[in-house]
């Protein structure tokens, strides 16, 4: 039985309909990947699933006592809350029966009596039951983890930054009970060490879930099914992002083909039926009438096609109006920072005409700020950054604090081009998706994907030959990240850029600059060796192991503990691949015909899982022998 079922879902918002007589389902061990363009209604299906919005028809059903764990974009916190006391509320009966605890406790401590000492007893046998006394560990293994120190657990939550606030939010998640996870767009704010951390854990997770995101990786690491939104359907494909990419292409193209050889056949038959009347009219024929009747029914009962929708694709085309010289930037010595925090020293480095560099490194390390040094809005507090000539900057701000609120989408344009016809604007404002009445909002009532668009479609206009971004496909969907990606590789002029987009940086970058321990160097590691923890744990047992040749234990012993570690660590991977491919063969559908093959392909995929389940066992084992032996 599934967990939740939608039945013949249809749904409007404000006149406009989103959902047409859709079905879903999630059962016990499904990992969907929820994809769509802005607007297609994504957030509004989560929403339907976990009953916080009723559909205007359609039935939604949730199996009984199944608890659901909702992650949103867009989280609302107490600001004056602390983020232990935010994150304790991830259990409510622990902070319920802690409170009862106390006040049992006092009451024992005044009065010593039976009834007493039976209600306190009961308690903490109720409190146990709850792993409460485990769980402020938990808590603080989990916070750690998400990279928040201990000095920062009674900070106010109004004092964290936005990939702080998606980071303290997955902490509350992670600590609450729940037997469905729902995902919005996690990733957001994530810098690559989290979302690499993110991945492991649902890579690991023994719990359905659904996830919207914009991250093409992500959403090939984590999940076996996509659904899309399309032309307010929902269209399923079992696999990972890549698999329903070439599927897509597959089916559009297939959907053509029978659509275009039904109409030919549709109009073949409509001939037919002309010609047997005007042959029953010549030749006075009633048999002629009645096999035109019959064909006429025939072509009323066929099943048809629907036409396929093309749906427009954005087309993003950044262009120069001159060309810079060779020398962009160059820096000698530079540190810089905010009061006595440095964030970099003596850095001697320099961009070139048509380098395209991706800063990465972990939060908080000075990427932006160093964005903010080549935009000229931050100040170094030592060394020179010296400016090439013939500069024009474009920056995109994460933030779009170069938008002006106040004012209209078509007013933004036009005051870039005052010269030039409303025409002209309109044109131009459709090439980034906005038509209508959407010309004449206000950019403070934008959506965030919409504030994109319009900050990218602003840029774009100015023409520069230096593009600094900072996180710019934030809030876009997969489809105009694609075209951005495009465009930035098509583009002649230098671009400097920071992203948690893995897909941009490997497609998009010439070269990467990574920020370590108050350092920035070119780097040819890939980002998985740079931020993966699998990686890191490897690099930290080699470091311990030749650090620990001088000590007591034998080095040839832990040589010995790190190739068993190693080879576990291989089979677990060899057998995960034989579970995919075996997995893949139910991509297709000719294998439902034959019961006893699904059979055997089930088992043996029980059975391997179960090998890993002891491999993985085994591992810990010498993984825990070796830390020992190390320490």
């Amino acid at each position: 039985m599934s967990l939740i079922s939608l039945s013949n879902i249809s749904h409007n918002f404000g006149g406009q309909e989103i959902f047409m007589n859709v079905n879903f389902s999630l059962e016990h061990n499904s990992r969907i990947g929820l994809v769509g363009r802005n607007g297609s209604g994504k957030t509004t299906l989560l929403n339907i699933i976990s009953k916080n919005i009723i559909p205007s028809e359609g039935e939604v059903h949730i199996a009984k006592n199944r608890l659901i764990s909702y992650s949103t974009q867009d989280p609302e916190f107490p600001e004056d809350k602390s983020l232990y006391d935010f994150v304790l509320e991830a259990r409510t009966d622990f902070i319920e029966l802690s409170s009862k605890l106390e006040e049992a406790e006092k009451r024992l401590s005044e009065d010593q009596s039976e009834k007493n000492l039976k209600e306190f007893s009961k308690l903490q046998q109720e409190f146990e039951l709850i792993d409460g006394y485990s769980f402020e560990t938990e808590i603080k293994l989990v916070l750690t983890q998400l990279r928040f120190p201990k000095e920062v657990w009674n900070q106010e939550l109004q004092t964290f930054s936005g990939g702080e606030k998606t980071r303290i939010q997955l902490a509350k998640i992670l600590l609450q009970p729940y037997d469905i996870l729902i995902m919005d767009e996690p990733t957001n704010h994530l810098v690559l060490e989290m979302i690499f951390w993110l991945e492991k854990y649902l890579s690991n997770l023994n719990k359905p879930f659904v996830i919207i995101s914009h991250d093409r990786n992500f959403l090939d690491k984590t999940v076996t099914k996509i659904i899309e939104i399309k032309n307010r359907k929902l269209l399923t494909f079992h696999g990972n992002y890549s698999f329903y990419k070439e599927q897509s292409k597959l089916r559009d193209e297939l959907q053509k083909k029978e659509f275009k050889n039904q109409q030919k056949q549709i109009k073949r038959m409509e001939d037919q039926i002309k010609r047997y009347r005007i042959w029953g009219t010549a030749r006075d024929s009633e048999k002629m009438f009645v096999r035109a009747k019959e064909l006429e029914k025939k072509l009323d009962k066929m099943e048809k096609i629907e036409k396929p929708k093309s749906e427009k694709n954005l087309k993003l085309n950044f262009q120069m109006q001159k060309r810079s010289g060779n020398d962009v930037f160059v820096f000698e010595d530079l540190s810089f920072g905010f009061g006595q925090n440095l964030l970099a020293e003596n850095v001697n480095m320099r961009i070139n005409y048509k380098d395209k560099i991706a800063l990465v490194g972990t939060n908080g390390c000075g990427k932006t700020s160093f964005l903010k040094i080549l935009n000229n809005e931050l100040s170094p507090i030592s060394g020179k950054a010296k400016k090439g000539a013939s500069l024009n900057i474009g920056y995109y701000d994460q933030s779009h604090l170069k938008l002006d609120d106040s004012i209209s989408v078509m007013r933004t344009i036009w005051n870039l081009a005052p010269m030039e016809t409303k025409g002209y604007v309109l044109s131009y404002l459709a090439r980034f998706g906005f038509r209508g009445d959407d010309v004449d909002k206000k950019v403070s009532i934008l959506s965030g994907g919409e504030k994109s668009r319009l900050y990218l479609a602003k840029l774009i206009h100015e023409k520069p030959n230096f593009l600094i971004l900072d996180e710019p496909t934030n809030h876009l969907d997969i489809d105009m990240i694609s075209s951005l990606e495009k465009s930035l590789s098509e583009y002649e002029g230098t671009i400097i850029f920071v992203s948690h987009d893995r897909y941009l940086i490997e497609n998009v970058a010439s070269e990467k600059w990574f920020f370590h321990q108050k350092k920035i160097e070119k780097t040819e590691r890939s980002l998985e060796e740079l931020f993966s923890s699998k990686n890191k744990k490897k690099k930290k047992k080699s470091e311990q192991y030749f650090k620990n040749k001088n000590r007591k234990t034998n080095p040839i012993i832990l040589e010995k503990l790190e190739k068993r570690i190693e080879q576990k660590q291989e089979l677990i991977e060899k057998k995960g691949e034989e579970i995919l491919s075996l997995e893949a063969e139910f991509y297709d559908n000719s294998i439902y015909s034959d019961e006893k093959k699904v059979k055997d392909t089930n088992t043996m995929i029980k059975k391997i899982k179960n090998e890993i389940f002891v491999l993985k066992n085994e591992l810990e084992e010498f993984e825990n022998k070796y830390l020992e032996l190390v320490d």
